[in-house]
C-alpha cells in the first residue's frame, strides 16, 4: 500500500471568511512583507546614496545586493503559498523566516554599539542592516522549509510503516485463516478415510453374517424339495422336515435382526444419536453365553446376575452384539480345546461392571490399547472390537482389556444404570 499523508490546505480549501484566508495565507504574506520592505529600503537606500554621493557603482553594487536578497524572500514567499505543507508547516517556515532575519539584524546590530562604544565611526549602517537581514531571512526561509520537508517526511514514513504493519497484521491473519482451512480439509479427509473403513467393514458384515443365513435357508430349502419332489405324499418326505422349516424360520429372523443391527451400526457411524434405553443387560448376556457354549466346546459361567431380569443399562439393540463380540472373540483366539469364560456382574448404584475373563493365551501389553484400533476384528464375522469400543462410547460407557486371573485377558465394560 502506498503511505498516506496528511490533507494539505490548498487555495482551494480556503472559506471565503478572512480569518480562513489570513490562516492559510498569513504565513506567504509574512515572508511577502519581509521582501517588500527590504526592496523599500533598498531603493530608498539607492536613491538616497545617489544624492549624497560622488561615486555611481558602489551605490549601485549595493542596490543589486538588495534587490537579490529581497527578490529571493518574494520568490519564497511564493513557493511557500504553492507548497504542499499544511497551515502548520507554513507558519514554521515563516517564523524561521523572520527569525534568521531578526537573529542576523540583532547580531550585527549588536556589534555596531559594540563598536560606536568604544568610539568608532559607523558608517552605511543601514545598507549593512537590511543585508543582514535578508541574508538572515533567506537563510531562515531554507531552513525552515527543510526542517518542514524533514518533519512531513517523517509522518509519511510513520504512515508508510502502520501501512505496513497493517499489511503484515492482514497477511499473518489470513496466513492463519489458510492453517485452519488447511486443517478442516485434513480432518475432512481423515473423516472420509474412516467413513471408507467403516464402509468396508459393514459391507465385510453383510456379505458374511447375512450371506451366511441365505445359505442356510436356501441348503434347507433344497433338502425339502429334494424330498417334496422325490415324496408321493407329505407323509413319505424327511423326518428333518420339520426341523428344516424351524431352520428357515429361525434363520430369517435372524436376517431381520441383522438388518436392524447394521441399521444402528450406520447410525452411530454417521453420527446420528442412536436411541438409547433401559436394556435388560442379564437377558443379553444370558442368550450370548447360551449361543456361545451351542456354537463352540466352550464353558461359559455367568456370576453376579440378580434372579429374574435385570439389571437395566443405558444401551440399544446392539448391546447383545457388543457383549457376543467379546466372547466369540474370546473363543476364536483360544489355543486350547476346551475355551474356559468366566462373566462377572458387579451393579453399583450408577454403574454395572461387566467382566469377561477367559483361559486363553491373553492380550500381550504392547497391544491392549491397539486391540480396539479401527481394522482389528473378532474374526470373519461380526462387527470387531473397534466397534464395542465405539459403541460403548455411544453409551457414555467405557471398555478395557487387562489380565484375567484365569491366565488370560478380561475385558473389563463400565455401564451406566438406566
Amino acid at each position: 500500500m502506498g503511505a498516506r499523508s496528511e490533507p494539505t490546505e490548498s487555495a482551494s480549501d480556503v472559506g471565503s471568511e478572512p480569518v480562513d484566508t489570513l490562516r492559510v495565507r498569513g504565513p506567504s504574506l509574512l515572508i511577502l512583507a519581509f521582501g517588500i520592505g527590504l526592496l523599500a529600503t533598498t531603493v530608498w537606500n539607492f536613491l538616497r546614496e545617489q544624492r549624497t554621493l560622488a561615486v555611481e557603482l558602489p551605490p549601485l553594487a549595493a542596490a543589486l545586493i538588495g534587490l537579490s536578497l529581497s527578490t529571493g524572500l518574494l520568490y519564497a514567499g511564493v513557493r511557500l503559498s504553492r507548497s504542499g505543507f499544511d497551515r502548520g508547516e507554513r507558519w514554521r517556515v515563516a517564523q524561521v523566516t523572520l527569525a534568521g532575519g531578526a537573529v542576523f539584524t540583532g547580531i550585527i546590530t549588536l556589534t555596531m554599539i559594540i563598536r560606536a562604544a568604544e568610539g568608532r565611526v559607523i558608517a552605511e549602517a543601514l545598507f549593512v542592516l537590511f543585508t543582514a537581514a535578508g541574508g538572515g531571512g533567506i537563510a531562515g526561509a531554507i531552513i525552515g522549509a527543510l526542517y518542514a520537508r524533514q518533519r512531513r517526511d517523517a509522518r509519511v514514513a510513520e504512515y508508510a510503516r502502520e501501512e505496513a504493519e497493517r499489511a503484515r497484521e492482514e497477511a499473518e491473519a489470513n496466513r492463519q485463516q489458510l492453517v485452519v482451512a488447511q486443517e478442516e480439509a485434513e480432518r475432512l479427509l481423515e473423516e472420509a478415510r474412516e467413513t471408507n473403513e467403516d464402509l468396508r467393514l459393514i459391507n465385510r458384515v453383510l456379505r458374511h453374517d447375512i450371506n451366511n443365513s441365505v445359505m442356510i435357508i436356501e441348503s434347507r430349502a433344497g433338502f425339502l424339495r429334494d424330498d417334496f419332489d422325490g415324496a408321493g405324499t407329505v407323509a413319505d418326505m424327511d423326518d428333518r422336515a420339520p426341523e428344516f422349516l424351524e431352520t428357515i424360520e429361525a434363520q430369517a429372523e435372524e436376517i431381520g435382526r441383522e438388518v436392524e443391527r447394521t441399521g444402528a451400526v450406520i447410525d452411530t457411524i454417521i453420527d446420528e444419536e442412536p436411541d438409547l434405553r433401559g436394556m435388560d443387560l442379564g437377558a443379553a448376556l444370558r442368550a450370548q453365553a447360551e449361543t456361545v457354549r451351542q456354537s463352540f466346546d466352550a464353558t461359559v459361567t455367568v456370576e453376579g446376575l440378580p434372579d429374574g431380569g435385570g439389571p437395566q443399562v443405558v444401551a440399544n439393540e446392539i448391546l447383545s452384539d457388543v457383549l457376543g463380540n467379546v466372547l466369540t472373540n474370546a473363543v476364536a483366539h483360544h489355543d486350547g480345546a476346551t475355551p474356559g469364560i468366566r462373566v462377572t456382574v458387579t451393579s453399583g448404584e450408577d454403574r454395572v461392571t461387566v467382566r469377561v475373563a477367559d483361559d486363553g493365551p491373553g492380550v500381550p501389553d504392547e497391544r491392549k490399547e491397539r486391540v480396539f484400533y479401527r481394522g482389528e476384528s473378532s474374526g470373519e464375522g461380526g462387527f470387531g472390537l473397534f466397534f464395542v469400543d465405539r459403541m460403548m462410547e455411544q453409551y457414555d460407557g467405557d471398555v478395557r482389556v487387562e489380565d484375567a486371573d484365569l491366565g488370560g485377558a478380561a475385558f473389563v465394560f463400565e455401564f451406566r444404570r438406566a
